[in-house]
């Protein structure tokens, strides 16, 4: 008897013995050839000659670099967040383009897959609508915000942290219809304690295990002096899963090998956001001062900085580039203010001529490069649709939702969902879902995708014209659609109201066929009947020209022909009355009375008797005059 050592080198050895060697080329010699020599040619990009000189970028070692750098990263991102108001506008704009009102699940379940039948599959699905709009309101663990507002939320914090914590306690609250509950924390609060800086396997917080993924997270207390220190005894090692159920969520975008923690949106245009943002203060400024007919005062002794210390009345502390602090002095001037100065002393008016023609155009540039940045069109971010004509806007929308439709998609999968199957789950063992063998395939129960409100369009004729044509052809759904263009997520609460207006139309006598439907939008019409039409609209055309030249007069049965040919309602009660009234002929189009129809005859009779009477009078004068 083979052991299982034997039995497994022998398997090796023969399927070694099947891998086929290397191909060996041989030279004149009949040895085999090897490598010559280099043949790579040197590249510009690694100069450090002219320009390039300087360009040296300065590398990280060791942890404790990577973490401080990008914890300033993030303190310059709050900083911009919290006072530019470009960058505010910014994290707004793209939180609501992304999230709005919140993303919806839109649940599909694989009958066939789970195998239940589609019956079963729809009242699973009911339940689960259910269970989420009940718990949706109460998703907060401070009772504070909704689950669509937890979703802009963590929006916000991807964009001004570069990533979002979020903690899945299960709070036990009779006021609440499930326990499941987000608690979203700062993502400051995650750092490594200083006595185990020094551990492998911790990086800027994050516990990793074997393969790099994410065992525990080190969150510090809660500390409202600020002065607890960062040691181990002052932090929580959680946890992030405890078997299958999730214990934090950590989101991020993840764009280098080996990333642990995520970088603030506006990381690589951060300079030109602050630079920017100090270019329009100086203009500002410059202009305020211009506009308060401010005047510098030259004096012939004495150091002016130390005349300018004795005149101020604010003073600000800033820093410069290398982290020096200095103090910056301002006096204020008064609109309409008048200063007599002493003698040897000379006003110098600031001159009114800032800012430049050019400064509208540089600004435009500074903007582009930004929007380039973060990766989206620059009429999007900065809301400038004023030199952009309809294609180019068109053009800039499109290119701008393909990045939003990644970061809906990236929210649904990675965020909203894991949250979502634990709230199923939750449901399931209380009873309040009826699934059979709900752990076999808990993720194919619990699919789901998670869609936002409709980007919107410019010419919304057209963009219903193609959901209609694409509900017809089988592209989409009409719940798909529904959730598109944000008429809510309760289909069949929807096609209640639609079935009970229908009959209350039917009810009425106001139903006709409707021509937009997509059981009509979306097919083709045959040859045969191209023909019927075409032939019925040269009869129709006929028929008015014959009408207006006198030759036919109008009557009933040719409208019941028309209409029966046309495929037309039948006539309604209204209009036969109305034929009635005129005698069943003469009836015009425009479905006037039958006596200002003879009214209207009267004055053109009339009309053209006179005209015959004036031409008559003109021939008898001409007549004598000869």
């Amino acid at each position: 008897m083979l052991t299982q050592s034997e039995i497994t080198a022998k398997a090796i050895s023969a399927i070694a013995g099947l891998v086929a060697a290397p191909p060996v080329l041989y030279g004149p010699d009949n040895r085999p050839l090897r490598p010559s020599g280099s043949h790579a040619f040197r590249r510009d990009a690694a100069r450090r000659t002219g320009s390039m000189k300087n360009w040296v970028p300065q590398r990280l070692f060791g942890k404790q670099a990577e973490a401080l750098e990008r914890e300033q990263i993030v303190e310059r991102s709050i900083d911009l967040s919290q006072n530019d108001p470009n960058a505010a506008g910014v994290i707004e704009n793209i939180a609501t383009y992304v999230v709005g009102a919140g993303l919806s699940p839109h649940l599909s379940l694989d009958h066939d897959v789970l195998g239940i039948s589609r019956k079963k599959a729809k009242k699973i699905q009911a339940q689960q609508r259910n269970i989420y709009n009940a718990w949706s309101l109460f998703a907060d663990a401070g009772s504070r915000m909704s689950f669509p507002q937890l979703q802009f939320l963590l929006k916000c914090n991807m964009l001004r942290y570069g990533e979002s914590f979020t903690i899945l306690p299960m709070i036990k609250d009779p006021l609440r219809p499930y326990s499941l509950a987000c608690q979203m924390i700062h993502p400051l609060r995650v750092k490594t304690p200083v006595d185990r800086s020094n551990d492998p396997n911790i990086k800027d917080g994050i516990e990793l295990g074997t393969y790099g993924e994410t065992t525990h997270i080190w969150i510090k207390k809660s500390d409202p002096t600020g002065i607890m220190p960062d040691i181990s005894k002052h932090f929580v090692r959680m946890p992030v899963r405890n078997g299958h159920r999730l214990n934090i969520l950590h989101s991020f975008f993840c764009k280098d090998p080996e990333q642990v923690r995520g970088v603030p949106f506006f990381a690589p245009a951060m300079k030109y956001f602050r630079d920017f943002n100090d270019l329009l203060n100086a203009e500002l400024v410059s202009s305020v001062v211009t506009a308060a007919l401010t005047y510098f005062i030259e004096t012939s002794t004495g150091d002016p900085y130390d005349i300018a210390s004795n005149f101020n009345t604010i003073s600000d502390t800033r820093y410069d580039s290398d982290g020096n602090e200095k103090e910056i002095r301002y006096q204020e001037t008064y609109p309409g203010a008048i200063l007599y100065g002493n003698t040897g002393e000379k006003p110098h008016l600031l001159s009114a001529d800032r800012p430049g023609t050019t400064f509208e155009p540089f600004t435009r540039v500074i903007k582009k490069a930004i929007s380039m940045s973060l990766n989206l069109p620059y009429q999007v971010v900065f809301k400038d649709v004023e030199n952009t004509n309809f294609a180019g806007f068109r053009s800039a929308m499109l290119d701008a939702w393909r990045v939003f439709t990644m970061n809906r998609k990236w929210l649904g999968d990675s965020w909203c969902q894991p949250i979502y199957t634990m709230l199923q789950e939750e449901a399931y063992l209380r009873g309040d879902l009826s699934i059979p063998k709900f752990y076999e395939n808990m993720h194919g129960y619990t699919r789901a995708e998670w869609r936002g409100a409709p980007k919107g369009d410019i010419e919304p004729v057209k963009a219903v014209q193609a959901d209609v044509m694409a509900v017809a052809n089988k592209i989409k759904t009409r719940r798909q659609v529904m959730i598109e263009h944000g008429t809510g997520t309760d289909y069949e609460a929807f096609m209640d109201q639609v079935e009970e207006e229908q009959k209350d139309l039917e009810a009425r006598e106001l139903v006709q066929q409707d021509a937009h439907s997509p059981e009509n939008a979306g097919s083709q019409p045959s040859e045969e009947n191209v023909q019927k039409y075409e032939g019925l609209k040269l009869k129709a055309d006929f028929y008015g020209v014959a009408v207006r030249a006198g030759a036919i007069t109008p009557q009933q049965p040719d409208e019941k022909m028309f209409r029966s040919d046309a495929g037309l309602p039948e006539i309604s009660r209204y209009i036969q009355d109305a034929w009635q009234e005129d005698g069943g002929t003469r009836r015009p189009i425009t479905l006037k009375a039958g006596e200002a129809f003879d009214a209207e005859m009267n004055r053109l009779v009339g009309k053209t008797r006179s005209c015959e009477d004036t031409d008559e009078d003109e021939g008898e004068a001409d007549n004598q005059e000869e």
